[in-house]
């Protein structure tokens, strides 16, 4: 067997390995809710700051993100929301979406919030 076949065969199995490990562990790979960091664990998200994606003005947000309805609107000091809409906190992001096709009306900037 050439050097060129075992070098092969290796990087085969190793990316047969890593496959197995991502398929077998869902949460695992990704710092799924099980492995999260102290810090993030008790900001309520397991995204880095950095890492997490802002949404903006028309853009839908996905089904599989996770979103907290905001109700206490004097908390926020934003204006009650109107009929078929609702405030969300997604990743420390306060957005007023429809809530029928869940697309973005207005990113709220909490600094602005807190001055209104």
């Amino acid at each position: 067997m050439s050097t060129a076949q075992i070098s092969k065969i290796a990087t085969t199995a190793c990316v047969a390995f890593g496959l197995a490990l991502l398929t077998s562990a869902p949460g695992a790979m990704a710092g799924g809710p099980k492995h999260c960091p102290p810090g993030l664990a008790k900001k309520g998200s397991c995204t880095p700051p950095g890492h997490r994606k802002h949404w903006s003005k028309g853009d839908r947000i996905p089904d599989d993100v996770e979103i907290r309805v905001i109700v206490n609107h004097d908390r926020y000091r934003v204006r009650r929301p109107r009929d078929g809409e609702v405030y969300v906190e997604i990743g420390g992001d306060i957005y007023l979406i429809a809530e029928a096709t869940k697309r973005v009306i207005e990113a709220i900037n909490l600094v602005d919030a807190a001055t209104r």
